[in-house]
């Protein structure tokens, strides 16, 4: 008899309110909420561009946008993606395939999940 398990993996999504707090309170509430959508377009494009790099294997083009990802995340406080993009951006770097891989799995659910969350956030009319 075989046995097959699915693992479902579930990461925790941090999200840093008070970065979000001080954007709204620095640019008041139609300023930051075009600036969190804007941060959130920027982030999407990116992504779908690591996307085809990462179908290529291309990690020289990889580092980069995961890079500015990461800085773009940590803008709007969305902590656990920056982390992620983050680490991504050092596995490319290194020329780690099976790392690059298995980071890029794992910024792909947390990246759904973070840009979700956002979208949901109160305050924002989308």
């Amino acid at each position: 008899m075989t046995l097959v398990y699915e693992f479902r993996p579930s990461e925790r999504i941090i999200l840093d309110s008070a970065r979000l707090e001080e954007l709204f309170r620095r640019l008041g509430d139609r300023g930051a909420e075009a600036y969190v959508m804007e941060a959130v377009e920027a982030i999407s494009d990116l992504l779908a561009e690591v996307d085809g790099f990462v179908r290529k294997d291309a990690l020289a083009e990889i580092a980069p946008r995961a890079q500015q990802v990461s800085r773009i995340s940590a803008e709007i406080g969305l902590t656990s993606l920056a982390r992620v993009a983050r680490d991504m951006g050092i596995a490319a770097t290194r020329d780690d395939v099976v790392a690059y891989r298995a980071v890029w799995e794992r910024l792909v659910r947390i990246g759904d999940r973070s840009l979700s969350q956002v979208w949901e956030l109160p305050g924002l009319s989308i």
